[in-house]
């Protein structure tokens, strides 16, 4: 009894389809068939927008067509298999001023999937009834373009000042809402940041009154805005100074305070990491004429990093221990010459020198003529500079005192008559 009710319900299952086929191949019947949402497009928009800068601001189509058809049952399925290939047309190219415009449609502005022909159907009802446009003429506008940045970094880091590849850009639409635009505004966010950001985010298009304007009309050749947020280390880096020795003081015979002690610098953390400190340009202290002197120095910042704290320059106050100073007199019959010239006899026409000298509290007046030298070095002279008188620099020694020195020891020089050798 089963299989009999089995077979009962499979051949009327054969039956309804062989009547279903019938009635496509060989009745095919006449229907209706009702298709929505087909896209409308107009053409001649190019020649609107380059030819008489007008664009399409608004339409009643924007969610497409509804079209009634009617045709064969074969016909109509085909329709509805390919409606993807369905499409309407209007044509807008002979507009030519920003105004509102209606149009009517028949099949003709239909175009039908390849697989219809148009001979076998009849478009017998549409919604809209007409397609409505409105064009605008069209402004072009060239806005500025501010990046805001809400970039949170981890501690002992720096969120420098943001750059991006555009500062501004050109947008164009129906004008009176380009007109409203005052700026084009990109915003960056971000949390727990350590390193440097390079992104491409998209922009707002704000108005006079900050708020956001609808972008939907209007158009850039520029989508998105490439944010570069450098992000750097940071540290307090210490000032130092080096003294240079001579003048009868030393590295151990000084202290010195430097303002400011400390400045902060920014850079890549491998850079930081190899800067222990900043060294100022050095200070001679032979060249020193008081024990306590206050100089200049630029601070020069390595290779990569950034000075943050905004002062170029330091102030070094160097002070000389235990020492003082004393000018003496050297006659000159303590002058001595040295690389003599053949047929030269030198006569110094300096008849004194004074020297300054630095030496310990203890010995400064223990020091006399008799201790310091003139050494008058003519080995830039020959014969041929005979006859004539000539400014000769002169190097000073201090014999006696290892801790002592003269100050400005290379400035010092005299004046020499060169005579030949006979000359009375």
């Amino acid at each position: 009894m089963q299989n009999k009710k089995w077979l009962t319900m499979l051949l009327a299952l054969v039956i309804s389809v062989v009547v279903w086929v019938y009635i496509v191949t060989v009745e095919n019947p006449e229907q209706k068939a009702t298709l929505y949402n087909i896209p409308v497009t107009f053409s001649g928009e190019d020649i609107l927008r380059e030819d008489y800068s007008l664009i399409i601001a608004e339409t009643n189509v924007e969610s497409g067509v509804t079209l009634d058809f009617h045709g064969k049952l074969s016909e109509l399925n085909k329709l509805r298999e390919d409606k993807m290939e369905l499409e309407v047309t209007v044509d807008v190219s002979r507009l030519r001023s920003a105004n509102e415009f209606t149009f009517s449609y028949d099949l003709s502005n239909v175009t039908l999937p390849a697989s219809v022909s148009s001979q076998s159907l009849s478009l017998i009802g549409r919604a809209p009834n007409k397609i409505s446009v409105t064009l605008a003429k069209l402004e072009t506008k060239t806005v500025e373009v501010k990046v805001i940045t809400d970039v949170k970094v981890v501690d002992g880091y720096l969120a420098e000042r943001a750059t991006q590849n555009y500062s501004e850009i050109v947008i164009e639409g129906p004008a009176d809402v380009i007109n409203q635009v005052d700026y084009a505004q990109v915003t960056l966010t971000r949390e727990n940041v350590d390193q440097t950001i390079t992104t491409s985010l998209p922009y707002t298009l704000i108005d006079y009154d900050g708020n956001v304007v609808d972008s939907t009309d209007i158009t850039s050749d520029v989508t998105e805005i490439e944010v570069t947020q450098p992000v750097s280390m940071f540290k307090e880096v210490p000032l130092e100074i080096f003294a240079i020795d001579g003048g009868g003081a030393t590295q151990d015979d000084i202290t010195w305070a430097i303002e400011p002690k400390t400045i902060r610098v920014s850079g890549e953390a491998s850079v930081l990491e190899t800067i222990p400190s900043i060294r100022l340009s050095s200070v001679d202290l032979g060249s020193m004429e008081s024990n306590s002197e206050t100089f200049t120095r630029v601070i020069n910042i390595p290779d990569g990093c950034t000075n943050l704290s905004g002062v170029q320059e330091a102030t070094v106050t160097v002070q000389i221990k235990n020492k003082d100073i004393r000018q003496v007199r050297i006659p000159s019959t303590n002058f001595q010459f040295i690389n003599t010239p053949a047929g030269i006899q030198p006569e110094s026409t300096t008849t004194m020198l004074l020297v300054a000298i630095r030496a310990n509290e203890s010995d400064i007046d223990l020091i006399s003529e008799e201790n310091v030298r003139v050494v008058a070095d003519l080995s830039s002279f020959t014969a041929a500079n005979a006859g004539t008188t000539v400014t000769v620099p002169v190097r000073i020694y201090l014999d006696g005192f290892e801790d002592a020195g003269v100050i400005r020891d290379d400035e010092y020089s005299i004046i020499v008559d060169l005579n030949s050798v006979g000359d009375s």
